[in-house]
């Protein structure tokens, strides 16, 4: 329990400072300027998403297995990822020239900041990796209050597209130094092992990729299809909206990091994977239900709050945002036994015909509904993608009556929110 309270502090903590960067970056730049940022913001993490690697959710599934082996894997993955992120930034280098003048040096500081978030991601795996949650929370809550000061004092300053992005890339390396400072304390000698080891690594991890890449087009590849629909202003109200939802959506980080290492450690126990198992499921589809329904029912307040009233359109869309986090929670409840059991490959693949399903649906909805259209088209493909995962999982979970009827409650207690205009 205390890890979890830990945890939770370091993503609230997060959370909020995130929220306000955004709302201050929203506020400051309009929804044109702030949806050209973010689609920049965007295109640049689809090109991050391989330096990650998914190396996250891989080295917590192996520490939980093998818990002596931590510090070989975090020197073999820190390798790997320094490998992976050099042939990025040759590639970023050599597309210069076929961007405009005006957005190409947007897109290499973007692409430099995600770039360094990466790897301190990676070490925020060592903190859990050693038990030190607590020192986690220490440290995420200095970082946070540094990275909203740096940026919204950058915007201030200067409110173009250009300045927001300085503002991240300074932030990423002052958080970055910070946390490797910390980690050097107590994760001793962390240094990048041996190029072939590194090599090893990328193989090991590479359905961990496939899946985490296609996890987290959601949210990034948003602003790639909604700018070529609806051009930036319609992305700008968009993202504003799923800033909410994927500041939310730390809760599941929270909750994978939390429960992956203990499901994978009794995989093999019947009844303690059972008691684990329905404890996940439990946990995810409440947090899922609660946080939706208070985008649906605040979403009036929430805008006018969070972002005033040029995003008033945004009204509209926040209970759609609500039953789309509920759905993707959902899924996460059954995703998350599927990792613990080794099952990636499975998750990838399914993953990927999740996408082809989404994509396909969007053709039809963007240009009937708009910005509604691809939630829309997001939930259908999440819920499809949560009847395959629950299908999956169920041989190694057996799922709770309680469980069970709180989906089916929050599922029904959204609808009375949702407009189509």
């Amino acid at each position: 329990m205390k890890n979890i309270f830990f945890m939770g502090s370091s993503t609230a903590i997060r959370l909020v400072f995130g929220l306000l960067t955004f709302s201050i970056l929203a506020r400051l730049l309009g929804p044109a300027s702030f949806g050209l940022f973010m689609v920049w913001l965007s295109i640049a993490t689809l090109l991050g998403l391989i330096a990650n690697y998914g190396f996250s959710p891989y080295l917590l599934r192996e520490i939980g297995v093998k818990p002596d082996t931590a510090h070989t894997l975090m020197s073999e993955v820190l390798s790997a990822k320094i490998l992976i992120s050099g042939i990025l930034i040759l590639a970023a280098l050599c597309a210069m020239p076929f961007i405009a003048a005006t957005n190409r040096w947007v897109f290499l500081t973007i692409m430099l900041a995600l770039l360094i978030d990466s790897v301190t991601d990676f070490l925020n795996v060592g903190y859990r990796a050693t038990n030190r949650y607590a020192a986690e929370t220490r440290i995420a809550t200095i970082a946070s209050a540094m990275q909203f000061t740096i940026i919204a004092a950058s915007v201030w300053y200067a409110p173009s597209v250009l300045a927001a992005a300085l503002g991240f890339l300074i932030s990423r390396i002052g958080v970055l130094t910070l946390t490797w400072w910390d980690q050097a304390q107590y994760f001793a000698n962390l240094r990048p092992a041996p190029l072939h080891r590194a090599i090893h690594q990328l193989r090991l991890g590479l359905s961990y990729a496939v899946d985490f890449a296609l996890q987290s087009l959601f949210g990034q590849i948003d602003s790639v299809v909604l700018n070529f629909y609806l051009g930036p202003a319609a992305v700008g109200l968009y993202q504003a909206g799923m800033r909410l939802v994927l500041g939310g959506a730390q809760a599941a980080n929270v909750l994978s990091n939390v429960f992956i290492p203990r499901i994978s450690g009794v995989i093999h126990n019947a009844t303690q994977l059972q008691h684990e198992g329905q404890r996940l499921q439990t946990a995810f589809i409440t947090v899922g239900a609660l946080f939706g329904l208070i985008l649906a029912i605040g979403a009036k307040p929430i805008v006018y709050l969070l972002f005033g009233e040029q995003f008033n359109d945004l009204v509209n869309l926040l209970p759609w945002f609500g039953l789309l986090f509920f759905v993707r929670f959902l899924a996460s409840a059954f995703g998350i036994m599927l990792t613990s059991a080794g099952r990636q490959k499975f998750r990838a693949k399914i993953n990927a015909a999740q996408w082809i399903i989404i994509l396909t649906i969007a053709t039809v909805l963007i240009p009937q509904y708009g910005d509604i259209g691809w939630i829309l088209s997001l939930t259908i493909g999440n819920l499809l993608l949560a009847i395959v995962y629950f299908v999956a999982s169920i041989k190694f979970v057996r799922p709770t009556r309680s469980n069970t009827l709180i989906a089916f409650v929050s599922c029904g207690a959204f609808f009375p929110f949702l407009h189509f205009n």
